[in-house]
Parts: C-alpha cells; structure tokens; sequence
C-alpha cells in the first residue's frame, strides 16, 4: 500500500466518523432530555460544549489529512462545519416534542469547536 492510498484511507475514515458523530448528536437530540440535565444547572452547556467540541476535534483532523498546512485558522472549515450542524440541530429541535432550541446552546456548541481549533493549533 502506498502512502497516498493509506492516507484517502484514512481520510475516508474520518469523513464515516464525522457522519457517524453527527448521526449520533441528531439521533440524541430526537429524544427527551435526561433528567439529570434538569436537574444540575448549565450541565446542558457542558454536554453541548463537549459534543460538538469532540465534533471540531474530528473535523481539525480531518483538515490536517487534507491540507500540507500546519496550522488551522481560526476561522477555518472546520468551525464552519461545527456550526451549521448546531445551527440544524437546534433548529431540529424546535420540532422535537419535549426539546427546544435555544442560543445559548448554539453558543456552547460554537465554543466547543473554538476551543478544540485552538488546541488542534
């Protein structure tokens, strides 16, 4: 196997690990939330935060097999993607019985993808 049909392979695999991830938070967020989200506050923020964080984690990734550049720009791909998929989560969420779509979600959400492009640098 040569080095470039080892690297689409592992390009490949994380593109099925960033679906699968987002499959995943889209599936969470067809569900009630779990009590205990309720019940101890700004945990719902927490969950956001490292969620999508693992998200932008996958997708820096990603942008590191795709491109010869060191560095990821903050205002980059990988954000991009992070936030349209909050922005479609919560607003999925507004025709969820049980949910609601909220800002500061979207907010926690971006925060988690900012935070991970900084350390991802």
């Amino acid at each position: 196997m040569t080095a470039s049909a080892s690297n689409i392979r592992i390009i490949i695999l994380f593109i099925l690990m960033i679906s699968g991830w987002i499959t995943i938070l889209l599936i969470e967020s067809s569900q009630p939330p779990a009590k205990i989200i309720g019940e101890v506050p700004g945990l719902d923020k927490v969950a956001h935060f490292l969620a999508f964080g693992v998200l932008g984690l996958l997708l820096c990734a990603l942008s590191f097999k795709l491109t010869s550049k060191p560095a990821i720009p903050l205002l980059s791909m990988p954000l991009l993607v992070v936030s349209l998929s909050g922005v479609v989560e919560e607003s999925y969420q507004m025709f969820v019985p049980g949910r609601t779509a909220s800002f500061p979600d979207l907010l926690a959400d971006i925060g988690g993808a900012i935070l991970d492009i900084v350390l991802a640098n």
